[in-house]
């Protein structure tokens, strides 16, 4: 019971550090579901589709899954910085053309299973997996914890954290001190994505192992709860990712 536990707290901790890094700028990032889904496309489609050596196979399916989810995050903050656009309208717009997206890719020669006529992929590589710890527990939660330590840095020693912390007090208060309010919503919603991209490769490379369309579950909107009863406070939300694990 203890190892499915932090089986399932894996996703939702590194989701929800997504959506408390996004809500310490003052922005609210429920594309969560879309984008985990890109992040375990990307990290999927590298483990089954790319050879590579042991130990390498799985770093780079994992840094694929972390830059696909950041470059779908990543959209909102270019559009909110250039047009003033809602995250709420623009990540929910996102959730939907990633969904359909996949489904759509589900059914092509890109992802899909060859022989067969099901939305699914070929299984992942066994050297692109995570290793297992105990049972169905992996490597996976080692790199959420890693990524807990580095969100707690980002917010307490770096200066791109206090200036995240900033614009989300008071954007015009951090423009007229003169940082430039809209890379650091890219950058923020980059960060976010990233974290997603974790949730996704862990579910794609540690525990499902084929992309099929529920790859997402619900992380994506459980992970708002998890950061809101974290207090967007990467320990807090560590926490209450395990507490909902349990929960699960």
């Amino acid at each position: 019971p203890i190892s499915e536990t932090l089986v399932y707290a894996t996703p939702l901790v590194a989701a929800g550090l997504g959506v408390a890094v996004a809500f310490r700028a003052g922005l609210f990032n429920i594309g969560g579901t879309g984008q985990i889904v890109a992040g375990a496309a990307a990290a999927g489609w590298v483990g089954f589709a790319v050879d590579l050596p042991p130990v390498l196979h799985v770093i780079v399916a994992l840094v694929a899954g972390i830059l696909g989810a950041a470059v779908w995050a990543g959209i909102v903050g270019i559009l909110k910085a250039r047009t003033g656009a809602h995250e709420v309208i623009l990540t929910i717009m996102l959730n939907y053309i990633a969904l359909r997206l996949f489904d759509y890719l589900l059914t092509t020669p890109v992802l899909q299973q060859p022989g067969t006529v099901n939305p699914i992929s070929p299984p992942v590589a066994g050297d692109a997996m995570f290793p297992s710890i105990v049972g169905r527990l992996h490597w996976g939660f080692v790199v959420m914890l890693l990524a807990v330590i580095a969100i707690w840095w980002l917010f307490a020693k770096s200066n791109l954290g206090f200036k995240i912390r900033a614009v989300g007090l008071s954007p015009s208060a951090a423009r007229t001190a003169g940082i430039n309010v809209g890379i650091i919503y890219v950058v923020t919603f980059a960060i976010a994505g990233g974290l997603m991209g974790i949730a996704g490769s862990a579910q794609i490379l540690g525990t499902e192992r084929t992309l099929t369309g529920g790859i997402a579950g619900s992380i994506g909107f459980d992970a708002i709860t998890v950061a809101l009863l974290g207090r967007s406070k990467p320990f807090g939300v560590l926490a209450a990712g395990i507490l909902f694990g349990a929960l699960r």
